[in-house]
């Protein structure tokens, strides 16, 4: 019974459930992971690349103060101006750029220490010289080279070298940042559309087998059907299927102006092949009959199996009762002939059949097949192997009947 449920379309419905479950809980956790990780990335990436342009911006103004001192000295030893040492032309910052907080911002490793330690003292010593200057000034009995003795021009082009070099590599770090972030986003724009990929793949995997699925359902939902309106041993309808057309068989009828007849047939002498040869001989004489009433009917006409012995024939479309004895007998006479079983033996039964009309009034089918009980009765009594009519006074058995 495990197994049974275990193979069944309803355990495959349930495996690609959780199937499908896990598959989307897994790509939610990969696509919120890649997430997360290329949002630390852009931020590490972004936070690494403001830093670099920041200490470049440092550097800049740091040169062009150093620039602006530079430059305010030379025009002074040209012209003997002191208006160009003010401070304010300069700079025009309230605390103006220095050496050591370049250093803080850098935050340098051992190479670019060392690269980096003798600026605070240079920036210090030209300073100082510009502050002697500024006290000199308007000294005009000095010397101009004893004026500028204190500003020391080498120290000021030491200092324009190493901020230039540190320049250069802040300009190329920030390149390889740039670079790297480009890496970074094009890899995870690869992971992503790998992860797509995969999902797509594993969706359309899962939407072919819940298609394979839903038509094995169909199919098992047909087969129940049909199992539930059929009967499993000769494949006729049964009773159910034969209630719920009632209305359809009746209505043809009615609409068609034409009559419908109710056939109701029993197998005389059936127990004894199954006394006499088994219940496998049994079921063979049942589907060998069946196969003989289906051959005598139209397409358009309904044979049902009721259980055991019985079976109820529906003959749509008749156009008087004459035509329904007909087919009587001929069930009758096409059963009364020797049935072949396994193993080169026989069997002989006969068949009683009893017969209702429709549609004078308002019957149902229920209504007709207790009419064609009580005619199947009425040739019963009669001594097997006929037919009878309901509510006939008078049922003439044919001719091979007294045979």
């Amino acid at each position: 019974m495990q197994t049974e449920i275990d193979g069944s379309v309803f355990a495959g419905f349930e495996r690609v459930l959780r199937m499908g479950t896990l598959i989307f809980v897994l790509i939610i956790t990969v696509l919120f992971a890649l997430i997360f990780y290329q949002h630390q990335r852009s931020a590490e990436a972004v936070r690494s690349v403001d830093h670099t342009r920041q200490v470049i911006a440092y550097i800049d103004a740091l040169r062009t103060y150093l620039l602006n001192l530079d430059n305010a000295v030379r025009k002074y030893a040209e012209s003997r101006n002191s208006n160009y040492l003010d401070p304010t032309l300069i700079c025009r910052q309230s605390t103006c750029p220095n050496a050591e907080k370049l250093i803080a911002l850098i935050g340098a490793d051992g190479v670019r220490a060392t690269r980096l330690a003798p600026l605070p003292a240079l920036q210090s010593a030209l300073e100082t010289g510009f502050g002697a200057l500024q006290q000199g000034a308007g000294d005009y009995a000095a010397p101009p080279e004893r004026e500028l003795a204190a500003f020391d021009k080498s120290a000021i082009e030491q200092i324009h070298r190493i901020l230039i070099e540190t320049g250069r590599e802040e300009m190329s770090q920030l390149e390889a940042r740039e670079t790297a972030r480009i890496r970074y986003q094009n890899l995870l724009s690869a992971l992503l559309g790998i992860t797509g990929l995969w999902t797509g793949l594993t969706l359309f995997g899962l939407y072919r087998e819940t298609v394979r699925l839903i038509r094995a359902g169909m199919h098992a939902e047909q087969t129940i059907l049909q199992l539930s309106l059929h009967d499993s041993l000769t494949g006729l309808a049964n009773r159910r299927f034969l209630l719920e057309n009632e209305k359809h068989l009746i209505a043809g009828a009615k609409r068609s102006g034409k009559q419908m007849a109710v056939l109701v047939v029993d197998l005389d002498d059936f127990k004894a092949v199954n006394d006499t040869h088994g219940h496998a001989a049994g079921d063979q004489v049942l589907v060998t009959a069946a196969e003989r009433m289906k051959h005598l009917l139209r397409e358009s006409d309904v044979i049902a199996r009721f259980g055991g012995d019985e079976f109820v024939i529906v003959l749509g479309l008749v156009d008087d009762a004459e035509t329904a004895r007909e087919v009587a007998s001929r069930v009758v006479q096409s059963l009364s002939q020797p049935m072949p079983l396994g193993g080169g033996g026989t069997a002989r039964i006969g068949a009683s059949v009893g017969i209702a009309m429709c549609c004078a009034g308002r019957e149902t089918v229920m209504e007709l097949l207790r009419k064609a009980d009580v005619a199947l009765y009425n040739a019963k009594r009669d001594g097997k192997n006929t037919y009878c009519e309901a509510n006939a006074a008078d049922v003439q058995a044919p001719q091979w009947a007294s045979r």
